[in-house]
């Protein structure tokens, strides 16, 4: 899957000042799945290369993250990577294969944001050990590291797993608002169940108001 480095320009934010209350970051990796980041698929209707079904790369979850991270630290690092094939088959994902460059890199901050894709069925205890597995992964070596999860957007047999390893982050209160979809607006059914802009917003301020209270 593709690992993506996003480095933006250091143009300053005039309409915010840094927050000296929340942590300044400077290499920040989000793992997560097709509203994470998803490569143009012109066979499903989506020609983008940022999350799904964003209007615009600028109205993801992760680009809106990574503006706020840069008004504190304008040279943040910040790489995403798509880790679907953990969500599907979490026993024999290869960490080494996928993602040793970025635990190599050691992040300050590493974003776990996954759960669509789980099957509803899944092996709770072999899922729970996986993902385990998975945060022990990034802190082997770089204990200080904080690795922070949101849940499903839809709520997912998962979420009660994720929320035994905290932070976590509770996502699922946005199902209740239609407009957080993209129903209607994409042929394919698959792609039109991933948020809207507003959706993408929403996900963002869920997360951004957590790390604000991270110390």
């Amino acid at each position: 899957m593709a690992l993506l480095p996003f480095l933006f320009c250091c143009k300053k934010d005039k309409g915010h000042s840094a927050d000296k209350a929340v942590l300044t970051f400077s290499n920040v990796v989000i793992l997560g799945n097709s509203i994470t980041y998803a490569p143009a698929n012109p066979s499903i209707g989506w020609n983008g290369n940022w999350g799904m079904a964003a209007s615009k790369p600028e109205l993801d979850y992760v680009h809106i993250l990574e503006s706020h991270f840069k008004v504190n630290n304008p040279k943040v690092v910040l790489s995403v990577k798509n880790i679907q094939p953990f969500e599907v088959d979490a026993a024999h994902y290869d960490f080494d294969a996928e993602l040793k460059s970025l635990r190599d890199s050691h992040p300050d901050l590493v974003i776990i944001r996954i759960g669509e894709n789980v099957s509803a069925d899944v092996d709770l205890a072999m899922f729970e050990k996986r993902y385990a597995a998975l945060i022990n992964y990034f802190k082997a070596d770089n204990p200080n590291v904080i690795v922070l999860s949101g849940g499903s957007i839809w709520g997912s047999v998962i979420d009660n797993v994720m929320a035994k390893h905290p932070p976590f982050i509770l996502l699922k209160s946005i199902v209740n608002e239609g407009a957080n979809f993209s129903t209607g607006l994409f042929a394919d059914a698959g792609v039109a169940a991933h948020p809207t802009d507003k959706g993408m917003q929403n996900i963002a301020s869920l997360i951004w108001d957590y790390i604000k209270t991270l110390k």
